[in-house]
């Protein structure tokens, strides 16, 4: 009969590289979606896999009875990736009035113009001005 530490080393041998991969896509989510478009949509296809990840990561997890703390943090980490991938995925949707955005801040000097940049903006989305197909 194998040793207790053995076993518990085997059962967290067989997750830790999806344990892995969730934390690495999660964190190429993140700094993908702060940069601009069209990199930004990066962040969607990495915040996809992380949840197809952090998914399976989570099931093995549960499932082989590893520490309380790594069933907490993997469906965080999970919740995260799903977060930055629908928040990005809205910027995505209005590609050119977050594209137009973006290149207003970088050209503004002051904060009256970043607050006009701001407000067309977000006039562009009320109106749903740029959606994708339309």
């Amino acid at each position: 009969m194998p040793a207790p530490e053995e076993d518990a080393a085997a059962r967290m041998a067989s997750v830790v590289g999806w344990i892995r991969a969730v934390v690495l896509l999660v964190l190429l989510a993140y700094l993908f979606s702060s940069v601009a478009l069209p990199w930004k949509i990066a962040s969607v296809v990495f915040g996809m896999a992380g949840v197809v990840c952090g998914v399976i990561a989570s099931v093995k997890v549960i499932r082989r009875k590893l520490p309380g703390v790594l069933r907490v943090t993997i469906p965080l980490a999970t919740l995260a990736c799903l977060l930055f991938t629908l928040s990005t995925s809205t910027q995505v949707v209005f590609y050119q009035p977050t594209a137009e955005y973006e290149q207003c801040l970088a050209d503004t000097v002051t904060a009256r113009s970043q607050a006009q940049c701001k407000h067309d903006y977000e006039q562009k989305l009320s109106t749903f001005q740029g959606v994708i197909g339309s």
